[in-house]
């Protein structure tokens, strides 16, 4: 999309949204039924569960057209984590590392560096794939406390389809609890082992006809020994549903977060030890009409605006033999990497049954990005992108063993073009309790504006005075990244069959995906020489479409879970990654074999909760992971590594304190290696959690 004709969606978006929601604020308002904690206990015992983010139609497993892995709040709270990136352990084919203490890497059937950006992560729908960070996804800033969640639901596989650009390897969306089933209070404490110091608060209440939440939680550790990794995440949350009448409601979410980081090396003369801050803040109101129970029409519009600030001055020494002058000098630097990122997006879907043995779900959508990031592309002035979106999906029960499911996402990215997913599968229900699945779909990713338009050109701030010359302020040194215009989205075709067994009567399932994955055009960091500024450099930074990618493998999991509170599920992964593709044209460079060893060739977990009695329950997290690389030298690869997790927890007597107290051991057989050999690892921790409810 052409530039002036960017610079007015953000108010377009806005009155939209106004012009949608503003007619249903004055209708009459009825009670919220709210549902007993005892009853949504029993419908989950019921059966097993159905997923939303497959498709976007509410679909058994089943039904889905891929893999749906779901953690649910029972499984969270075992599995002891303080940070949703780690949940992603428990999902089979996935690679979770840690670049720092502070900075999380996860991805999926690897073609990974330092910075994944191949996954799509939603919380209730928002996408929180930023428009700023490289890395795509900021673990620490997605604005949700874990306790707020009821599931999360993995699809494992591209899903742009569904999902657009982003959905190029898998799809995560995060759900919150429902306002209703978290009436009352609770308070969370946690300290342990490196500094962990948590503390959350929520509180829950009906005002009128209107279903409150209100969380407040800070996290806050040490990192990593010997490293200044430290962070304190803090966020506060709101959401409100509001039932309209019997078939419209109206649901609005808000946020806070703000992460204080440290960062930097204390040996680095560019790069010193030093504290960052970045802060999100969004809201979405969502409105819902649901006549019949396969009618649905919603509108969802969210804004969010992300904040960074780290800015710091130092002189940078450079000899004689660096600069080419008589003298050695200092360099003033002004360094600021701060930067500001504001998304609005708004998004009509409609939910049908328009014939027996028929549903569908279409829609559209936009979306408008603005960032300003002067240092990162060399310029004062607004980046911006926008997206225009139209979806749709059809589902086909032909006959009780057949199930045909096809579907498409166009979008228009002012930065790329148009791009076409589609995707077609076909369930057989071999019984009632076995299915085969075959499905085909496209999917792609878009480049995000800091691969195609970074231009990192660094000047001296103040001028530098010899006895053979001066250098005036503002002029070019080095440049350490530079533009990449003409970059072409990456391309998947992912072609699957899946069996899946669902044992009812043993409470017990099996779930195999044998897949085959063609990336194409993919995006990979490269290194040329530059002459910009006074100081040439070997390793300025630039992006290539220079790699492809055949993925093939097989994920088992096997899953028994007679109770909420008791489950045993052991998976598995097979993978194989062929490269490298073609060598980067811009530069004529051959290419790295990095995605061949971009993720473990062999990946095992098993995963088990036993409540030996009605208030003790114990848990165990056993995972061998294989060796590889997450970038594309040999510095950063790893070798096989083991991790046992163990958790003890006790709920508390009801007529003492309704609550719960744990103490959980975290890789507790010594320290792994996950990112760089040295420098980076999942260290050995304990630490113990109250929870209070009241």
């Amino acid at each position: 999309m052409p530039t002036h004709l960017a610079t007015p969606r953000s108010q377009i978006l806005r009155r939209l949204a106004f012009l949608t929601f503003a007619p249903f604020l004055a209708l009459p308002t009825r009670a919220l039924a709210a549902d007993s904690a005892d009853a949504v206990e029993a419908a989950y015992l019921a059966d097993l569960p159905v997923v939303l983010s497959a498709t976007r139609l509410q679909q058994a497993r089943a039904d889905t057209p891929g893999s749906v892995t779901v953690i649910d709040r029972h499984m969270i709270r075992a599995a002891g984590v303080r940070n949703i990136h780690e949940l992603f352990l428990l999902v089979p084919g996935f690679q979770v590392g840690m670049h720092t203490g502070n900075r999380p890497l996860v991805t999926y059937h690897g073609l990974s560096d330092e910075a994944p950006r191949r996954m799509l992560v939603q919380v209730d729908g928002r996408s929180v794939y930023s428009p700023y960070f490289i890395a795509g996804v900021e673990w620490n800033q997605l604005g949700v406390d874990i306790d707020d969640i009821e599931r999360v639901e993995v699809f494992r596989g591209s899903n742009s389809a569904a999902y657009g650009s982003n959905a190029f390897l898998g799809v995560a969306n995060i759900i919150t609890r429902a306002p209703f089933e978290t009436h009352g209070g609770s308070v969370r404490y946690r300290a342990g082992d490196g500094g962990v110091n948590d503390v959350a608060v929520r509180v829950g209440r009906r005002l009128g006809e209107v279903d409150l939440r209100l969380t407040a939680a800070r996290n806050q550790d040490k990192g990593f020994a010997g490293i200044n990794d430290w962070r304190k995440a803090e966020l506060a949350t709101l959401r409100a549903d509001w039932a309209i009448n019997h078939d419209h409601t109206l649901e609005f979410q808000a946020g806070w977060t703000n992460n204080d980081l440290g960062t930097g090396k204390d040996d680095n003369a560019t790069d010193p030890e030093r504290g960052s801050r970045i802060t999100t803040s969004f809201g979405l109101l969502r409105w819902r009409h649901a006549p019949a129970p396969d009618e649905e029409l919603s509108v969802t519009w969210y804004h969010q605006e992300e904040n960074g600030r780290d800015r710091y001055a130092l002189s940078v020494p450079v000899s004689s033999r660096q600069s080419g002058l008589p003298v050695s000098i200092g360099i003033p630097f002004d360094f600021d990497y701060g930067f500001r990122a504001v998304r609005d997006d708004l998004e009509i879907q409609r939910v049908t049954n328009p014939a027996a043995g028929l549903r569908a779900v279409f829609g559209a959508g936009m979306r408008e990005d603005r960032l300003d990031a002067p240092l990162r592309f060399n310029s004062s002035e607004r980046v911006r992108s926008g997206v225009n979106r139209a979806f749709a999906t059809l589902e086909w029960r032909a006959s009780p063993q057949w199930l045909f499911n096809a579907g498409f996402m166009v979008e228009d990215n002012s930065l790329t073009g148009t791009s076409l997913a589609p995707r077609a599968s076909a369930n057989y229900h071999m019984t009632e309790n076995q299915t085969l699945r075959f499905a085909v779909n496209r999917s792609y990713r878009s480049p995000i504006a800091f691969e195609q338009k970074s231009s990192m050109i660094f000047s001296n701030s103040a001028p530098i005075v010899t006895p053979f010359l001066t250098i005036p302020a503002g002029t070019p040194i080095s440049q350490t990244f530079r533009p990449s215009p003409g970059l072409r989205a990456e391309r998947i075709t992912t072609y699957e069959m899946g069996y899946l067994a669902e044992l009812r009567p043993l409470h017990a399932s099996l779930d195999a995906r044998l897949f085959l994955e063609r990336a194409r055009d993919l995006i990979e960091m490269r290194l040329e020489n530059s002459s910009a500024g006074l100081l040439p450099r070997n390793n300025t930074r630039y992006f290539a479409n220079s790699g492809e990618a055949d993925i093939r493998g097989l994920e088992v999991v096997a899953t028994w879970r007679p109770t909420t509170g008791t489950w045993l599920s052991l998976q598995h992964t097979e993978l194989r990654i062929d490269g490298p593709g073609n060598p980067a044209t811009a530069s004529g460079a051959q290419p790295s074999a990095w995605v061949a060893n971009s993720a473990p060739r062999h990946s095992s977990a098993l995963f088990g909760a036993w409540e030996f009695h009605p208030r003790w329950q114990v848990s165990v997290a056993r995972r061998w992971v294989g060796g590889m690389s997450w970038y594309s030298d040999t510095a950063h690869r790893v070798g096989m590594y083991r991790q046992l997790d163990v958790q003890l927890s006790h709920r508390l007597p009801p007529d003492l304190l309704r609550g719960e107290v744990s103490v959980t051991a975290r890789n507790i057989d010594g320290d792994d290696e996950t990112f760089a050999p040295g420098a980076s690892w999942w260290g050995s921790r304990i630490f113990g959690t109250l929870q209070v409810e009241f």
